[in-house]
């Protein structure tokens, strides 16, 4: 797994890239908050990129699909802390989604404040019922707060998954761009939200979504 962090004019850019699909395991959520609690010190915004092409495709399969259950159990609890503090992260935080997101990457693209995909050509959305699963309370909850009511039945129930423009209206993405422009796009949104008093965003967000956080906390 290739991982960066950099922070350039006080925003923290983190980008990840195992060559495949970006699944997360131990490391990388370890790799995550690491990052996180120094751009929580000395940035004034976070951008999430997957590197060219991808996002991020789910939880490591390697752990989701062996025996050992509570190694399992461990792996989606450590997912779930992360999702929340993205969720209530204290600083405005950007996703930069060039390629597919599903499962825990398109719960990683609902957690974020402002996200940029691609116009056409990729996948976004949760495919938990598809493939015999039922979403975690932490995903259910957070996509009830931020899907489209008129898509939650199709996202949630159905495992659609949508492409660009559809991905937009159904609240996985803000906004979708050719790829080539999406981590600049990225990028200009976070120059614009950096500016935002960091006192004032960060009660704003937790007066905003306390609620869903409680319940997704279980």
């Amino acid at each position: 797994m290739a991982f960066n962090f950099n922070i350039e004019n006080d925003i923290a850019v983190i980008t990840f890239d195992d060559g495949k699909v970006n699944a997360v395991g131990f490391d990388l959520i370890e790799k995550f908050n690491t990052a996180l609690d120094e751009a929580e010190k000395s940035a004034n915004a976070v951008v999430f990129h997957g590197g060219e092409g991808k996002f991020c495709g789910g939880f490591d399969l390697s752990v989701m699909k062996g025996d050992d259950k509570a190694e399992q159990h461990r792996l989606v609890q450590a997912g779930a802390d992360l999702i929340v503090r993205l969720y209530g992260f204290p600083l405005p935080v950007i996703v930069a989604a060039e390629g597919h997101s599903i499962a825990l990457g398109a719960i990683m693209l609902m957690a974020a404040d402002s996200r940029i995909g691609k116009d056409g050509g990729t996948k976004y959305g949760l495919n938990e019922t598809a493939i015999g699963m039922v979403l975690p309370a932490f995903g259910m909850e957070l996509a009830k707060a931020r899907l489209a009511l008129t898509s939650q039945t199709e996202a949630l129930l159905f495992s659609r998954i949508f492409e660009g423009k559809d991905a937009v209206k159904a609240g996985f993405l803000d906004a979708a761009v050719p790829q080539d422009q999406v981590l600049r796009t990225a990028l200009g949104y976070a120059e614009k939200l950096k500016m935002l008093p960091r006192a004032a965003f960060a009660e704003s967000k937790i007066q905003l979504r306390k609620d869903t956080i409680a319940n997704m906390k279980g």
